[in-house]
C-alpha cells in the first residue's frame, strides 16, 4: 500500500473567494446582457483545491494522464476530457460541498459557472460515480440532471483518475482501487461503491490500456 494513501484528507476550511471570471459584452447586437467567460480549469482547480489535502497534485496528474488519451476520442470530447480532468474533484472543496457527493456538487457548480454540458456531465459521472450515487440515494438526481457521457469518454477519465495516486504519482488502477478501499471505512458510501463497481472500473481502465497498446505498437 502507498505510504501516502491517506494524503487526501485536510482540515482546511478556507473560504473560496471566487474564480475571477472575465465578463465580456455579448456579441448579440443590442443585447444588454454580458456573456460570462469561466476562468480556466487550471485556475479554478488551484483556487478550490489548493488547501484540500493533496487534491491539487492528484488533479494535475489526472489532467496530465487525460492529455495522453485525447486522440482516442471524438473531436467533441478532446477538450472536454482535459477540462473535466482538472475539475473532476472540485466538489471536495468545502465551499462547494452541499450533498456530500462530490461529482454532483462539482458538476452543479460548473454548470452555474457556464461550463459546457460535456464537461459538466463528465465531472458528474466520473470514475464510477453512478455506484456512489446509488449508495447515497442520489441516483435519480444524477440521472435527471446530467446526461451520461459516451463510454469512451468516461473510460478515458476513469483511466486518468485511477492511474494517478493521491500525491500525483503514476500508479496502476489495481493499486489505486486498493488505496481507496484502505482510506475509507467499509461502512462508508465510497468504500461500498468501489466494491460494487470494482468490475466495471477495472474493465473501463482495461479498455483504455488496450487502445493505448494498439496505438503504441
Amino acid at each position: 500500500m502507498l505510504p501516502d494513501s491517506r494524503a487526501f484528507p485536510d482540515d482546511s476550511r478556507r473560504k473560496y473567494q471566487g474564480t475571477g471570471r472575465r465578463v465580456v459584452r455579448s456579441a448579440m447586437s443590442g443585447s444588454p446582457y454580458p456573456v460570462r467567460m469561466p476562468a480556466s480549469p487550471q485556475h479554478i482547480a488551484t483556487q478550490l483545491l489548493g488547501d484540500v489535502g493533496t487534491r491539487l497534485p492528484h488533479t494535475r496528474a489526472v489532467a496530465r494522464q487525460a492529455s495522453m488519451v485525447t486522440e482516442l476520442l471524438e473531436d467533441r470530447w478532446k477538450c472536454a476530457i482535459v477540462d473535466a480532468a482538472w475539475l473532476h474533484d472540485i466538489g471536495h472543496s468545502p465551499t462547494l460541498s452541499s450533498s456530500g457527493f462530490h461529482p454532483l456538487d462539482g458538476a452543479r457548480w460548473l454548470r452555474a459557472e457556464g461550463f459546457s454540458e460535456d464537461t459538466c456531465s463528465l465531472v458528474a459521472w466520473h470514475t464510477g460515480a453512478i455506484w456512489e450515487a446509488r449508495e447515497r440515494g442520489l441516483e435519480n438526481e444524477l440521472l435527471s440532471e446530467f446526461a451520461s457521457p459516451p463510454p469512451s469518454a468516461l473510460d478515458a477519465l476513469t483511466w486518468a483518475d485511477l492511474t494517478s495516486s493521491p500525491s500525483g504519482e503514476l500508479i496502476s488502477p489495481e493499486v489505486r482501487l486498493d488505496e481507496i478501499l484502505d482510506r475509507y471505512e467499509p461502512s462508508s458510501a465510497v468504500h461500498r461503491a468501489i466494491v460494487a463497481g470494482w468490475k466495471d472500473l477495472q474493465e473501463s481502465t482495461s479498455r483504455i490500456e488496450q487502445l493505448l497498446g494498439v496505438r503504441n505498437d
